[in-house]
């Protein structure tokens, strides 16, 4: 599969809010409940900065499959300047390929640029896949909040992992 990342523009956030919004109803990566729209995260997407802080898309034969950001963690106080969370999307079609690894492997590899020594994941103890991946990559557990989502009825917890990435020399 020949993938092509790059920096996204106002003009994709359609295709991205699309996979995004099919992750909803299996309640495995997102909190949201219910579709969110184009107007809602407007201004969530212009949050982002390639340069300290990007979204990337992957495309595959001109086709949005795939996304991946970084976000400032706790708000973006200064004093966690250094630290960013990760969020990486797969369209359902292209799931189990290797698209969210290499999504983040190259992530990873351009935190130093982007002055990122901690990179964070947060995801649902329910949620096999992330975990798998993220062991593979090196994330450790450094925390577990238990039973402080409903899903479809059911409660669970968010793992939070953290990747610790030299800074650049």
């Amino acid at each position: 599969m020949d993938v092509h990342v790059r920096d996204a523009v106002e003009a994709d956030l359609p295709a991205v809010l699309e996979i995004y919004n099919q992750s909803i109803p299996g309640g495995w990566s997102t909190a949201d409940t219910a579709p969110v729209t184009v107007a809602e995260r407007v201004e969530w997407f212009r949050k982002f900065d390639p340069k300290r802080r990007p979204l990337w898309v992957a495309e595959v034969d001109g086709r949005i499959v795939g996304w991946i950001g970084l976000t400032s963690f706790y708000g973006g106080r200064p004093a966690y300047d250094a630290t960013a969370e990760v969020s990486t999307y797969i369209a359902k079609d292209f799931q189990k390929k290797g698209l969210g690894g290499k999504l983040k492997r190259l992530m990873i590899a351009q935190c130093p640029r982007l002055g990122v020594t901690t990179m964070l994941s947060m995801y649902f103890d329910h949620n096999p896949a992330t975990h798998r991946l993220n062991t593979a990559l090196g994330f450790e557990k450094v925390g577990h909040l238990t039973e402080i989502a409903t899903i479809n009825g059911r409660k669970y917890g968010l793992i939070i992992a953290a990747l610790r990435i030299p800074p650049s020399e």
